[in-house]
């Protein structure tokens, strides 16, 4: 149930200075933030960051057309903002600018790992999937139909959402930032540039763990493959780390708290199944129960910002 006012919605390109390239012009490094306000807003808005080739629509609504993450902070009064990072969704990827991306995943690479863990049984905890919302046919064609190329490297990926951050921040103001999966290492990235604009930092099931080697790059500064651009602590805010009961991703989200705890941050274990909230996958915002997993972040941030 849609059951707020908005005193203003829109979007816009994020943009650095045009580049010339082997005699042409082309817009420098771009991103799209899309935004909602509500009527009785708070002062700290949330900042969504999607992962790997995604998008920011899988905040926007799920595959089987019900509200997803967007709706749920709406109504706890937050203002909105939804980023596709550069070279994503509305935000085209231009190679001359971005440099070259992987090809676009086929349903062999991903259906396995976001749609039916349970019949792939890839990892240990994927026969306890059971959230996805099978009762749409379409809700599979859907989910790729978001998902498009990615950089070639996650240091391409760091440096491209640094290069849009100043501009980030001035659209966003003070925030809580929420980036997923392969977005992780970027949420941490931008924080390092937010400073004291970022409030908290709620990692829904981040890539990245010290040490990890990744086909796109080891994990040499902590929880990013590459040295950070900002100045400020990334880890200094209050930070949540989300994982779900039936994901690949556990151990690894398991080492990257032990990491933060070990650099002193304030961090708090968002353990879904220990909630009670069972059977999700990775792909937890577009999943049938995806708003209480929306209202134990907002409780957290409640009782923490």
């Amino acid at each position: 149930m849609i059951n707020y006012e908005l005193s203003d919605f829109g979007g816009r390109f994020l943009t650095t200075p045009s580049q010339s390239i082997n005699g042409r012009r082309y817009p420098g490094i771009s991103a799209y933030v899309e935004w909602f306000i509500p009527s009785e807003a708070k002062q700290i808005s949330v900042t969504f960051v999607h992962g790997g080739g995604g998008q920011g629509s899988e905040f926007l609504r799920t595959p089987d057309n019900r509200p997803s993450w967007v709706h749920s902070f709406l109504r706890a009064g937050y203002p909105v903002y939804v980023l596709d990072r550069p070279g994503h969704g509305r935000s085209h990827w231009n190679a001359e600018v971005l440099g070259p991306a992987l090809p676009p995943p086929s349903y062999e690479a991903l259906v396995p790992r976001f749609v039916e863990p349970a019949k792939h049984l890839l990892w240990d905890e994927a026969g306890k999937h059971d959230q996805w919302p099978i009762e749409e046919p379409r809700a599979a064609d859907r989910f790729m139909a978001s998902q498009g190329p990615m950089a070639t490297t996650l240091e391409s990926s760091q440096r491209h959402v640094e290069a849009i951050a100043p501009e980030l921040f001035q659209l966003v103001g003070d925030t809580v930032l929420i980036p997923h999966s392969a977005g992780g290492p970027c949420g941490w990235a931008l924080s390092a540039i937010g400073g004291k604009q970022v409030k908290a930092v709620v990692a829904v099931e981040p890539l990245g763990a010290p040490g990890l080697d990744h086909p796109l790059g080891r994990f040499d500064n902590g929880l990013c493959v590459a040295a950070f651009a900002g100045s400020s602590n990334p880890y200094g805010p209050p930070i949540a780390m989300v994982t779900s009961e039936a994901t690949w991703m556990r151990d690894m989200n398991l080492r990257a708290t032990e990491y933060l705890e070990s650099c002193g941050a304030n961090v708090t274990l968002i353990d879904l199944p220990q909630l009670g909230i069972r059977g999700n996958g990775h792909m937890m915002m577009s999943e049938r129960n995806n708003d209480r997993i929306a209202d134990a972040i907002i409780d957290w941030l409640a009782r923490t910002v």
